[in-house]
């Protein structure tokens, strides 16, 4: 296979992930948006009213989605390189990070990237928990049993990120106190 046919089959691969990327996307836009008014609506809700309540909760899933798609790529040309590493390495990283060592030095410097890169992004966990935060008082509350239930639910998809959160950063900072790897 010549360059050009290689970079021609690249491009359809590029191609048929962004189409995929803007249909989850119009899917989850669409499915927060149709939540959210199932959340708000009564029993006694008219068709007109109905539309407008779609309309209205459709817009900050949208916003949300064309921010994502936006920034999200700018971030991944910002992403560190152990990202962009075979699965095999990333594995390796991953298992160097939990043991808090390795005996490679060129993992080591990975592993070692890798774990200033999570501590750099340790900011993240207090918005986990700002999230989850955010949680309890639709859970509390006694009017909407729907609503109450996206919190719960919400609250343990929060609660799962910052736990996930603080045991990498957990990892990282143990092993970036550990001594590094010479070759």
């Amino acid at each position: 296979m010549t360059t050009e046919e290689r970079g021609a089959a690249d491009e359809q691969v590029t191609q048929r992930r962004d189409r995929s990327t803007y249909a989850v996307a119009a899917l989850v836009v669409v499915g927060v948006a149709v939540t959210g008014t199932a959340a708000m609506i009564d029993g006694d809700t008219g068709r007109s009213d109905l539309l407008g309540s779609f309309g209205l909760m459709l817009i900050p899933p949208l916003v949300g989605a064309v921010a994502a798609l936006v920034f999200g790529r700018r971030l991944l040309r910002r992403m560190p390189r152990t990202a962009g590493a075979d699965p095999t390495t990333r594995r390796r990283i991953a298992q160097a990070l939990r043991d808090g060592s390795t005996d490679d030095p060129h993992l080591d410097a990975l592993a070692r990237k890798e774990a200033r890169t999570r501590v750099g992004q340790r900011w993240l966990l207090l918005l986990f928990v700002g999230g989850l935060l955010t949680q309890v008082g639709p859970l509390v509350s006694p009017v909407r049993p729907l609503g109450r239930l996206l919190a719960a639910l919400l609250i343990l998809l929060w609660g799962g990120a910052a736990w996930w959160r603080w045991r990498g950063l957990r990892e990282a900072r143990r092993y970036l106190d550990g001594p590094p790897n010479q070759p």
